[in-house]
């Protein structure tokens, strides 16, 4: 099959979920936009999965099933990405499932606006929970180049919505060409080194309001048992970024992903229960604080800040608590 500008490839990869995979292919089968080319990629997985997708297969010519050695999330995306098709690409992961107005409503979008990125809001649902209530309207429509659209990273709340992968319809093109776009082999946060390189590439990006994707919450799910790991790949795909921007010049950018980054190491730092745990925050934070952030330039309250938890938490503590005081007496946000 030839490259298609109107073909869908829609990239599923499918380890360990056999009780959640039928919910998210059907979703995807009844997709009101019917020209897909649906890839199952089983990447090794050891319970009835596997058969599963060759019998999806067999009720449906769209369906195509890689078999492959377990290689982890990423290699499984990208194993994907190598037989991929069309024109256009969609991440979904096999316990999650979508809209049946998804794929045509972010495909309209995107080529309605000359984009090569749009991508829709996602609602967090319970495990067992299998009909999600979407809002497909679509009211708000925002365009932005690739460049602006990095800057909704730092927009409250946006950040999960930005750096997920899987409510995004993506131009084949942007995962080729100089520099080739592929997710990281054997990481956790494998999104957090990717989609940002993704929407920097992009010419135009679509961003709508409409609620499309359902994620699962899952006790057992890769994220939530790995959560001692996922800060590590948080810290190793954040500083991945500042040699980003900086190789890009995108000072700001720089600035404001050091902030995150510094700001999220010392939300781990007081939400760690034991005292490893804050060792280990209080050596990364000290790294980045000697690396990277006495090398800029700050606005003093924040040099004071950091050189306070680069000092000792205690400080940090007392003054970010007079600062709070401040500013409720100030009337001061």
């Amino acid at each position: 099959m030839e490259d298609n500008k109107d073909l869908v490839s829609v990239i599923v990869p499918v380890y360990k979920v056999e009780k959640y995979l039928d919910r998210c292919i059907k979703s995807i089968r009844e997709q009101s936009y019917t020209q897909l080319e649906i890839i199952l990629v089983d990447d090794g997985s050891p319970d009835s999965c596997g058969r599963m997708c060759d019998e999806y297969a067999a009720k449906d010519d769209r369906i195509k099933v890689i078999h492959k050695q377990n290689g982890g999330l990423s290699d499984a995306r990208n194993a994907g990405i190598e037989v991929a098709t069309g024109q256009w690409i969609v991440f979904v992961d096999s316990d999650d499932y979508i809209s049946t107005d998804m794929i045509g409503y972010l495909k309209g979008v995107a080529e309605g606006n000359s984009a090569d990125i749009a991508w829709c809001r996602y609602k967090e649902t319970a495990a067992d929970e299998e009909d999600a209530a979407f809002d497909s309207r679509g009211s708000v429509e925002e365009i932005y180049s690739g460049r602006d659209a990095e800057y909704l990273f730092y927009h409250m709340g946006m950040m999960g919505e930005c750096m997920v992968a899987w409510n995004k319809i993506y131009f084949k093109s942007l995962f080729e060409g100089m520099p080739q776009v592929r997710y990281p082999y054997g990481k956790i946060f494998e999104d957090g080194y990717t989609t940002y390189r993704l929407i920097y590439k992009a010419e135009r990006v679509v961003v709508t309001d409409a609620v499309m994707y359902a994620y699962r919450q899952r006790s057992d799910s890769i994220m939530q048992m790995n959560g001692n790991k996922n800060y590590h790949a948080a810290f190793e795909a954040g500083e991945g970024k500042l040699i980003f921007f900086a190789k890009y010049k995108e000072e700001e950018l720089y600035r404001l992903e050091l902030n995150s980054l510094m700001y999220t190491v010392i939300n781990f730092y007081e939400k760690s229960s034991d005292a490893e745990g804050k060792k280990e925050m209080k050596e990364a934070f000290d790294r980045f604080y000697k690396d990277y952030f006495v090398k800029g330039k700050w606005p003093l309250g924040k040099k004071i800040r950091m050189k306070a938890f680069h000092t000792d938490y205690g400080l940090y503590s007392a003054i970010s608590k007079f600062e709070g005081l401040y500013n409720t007496v100030t009337g001061r946000k």
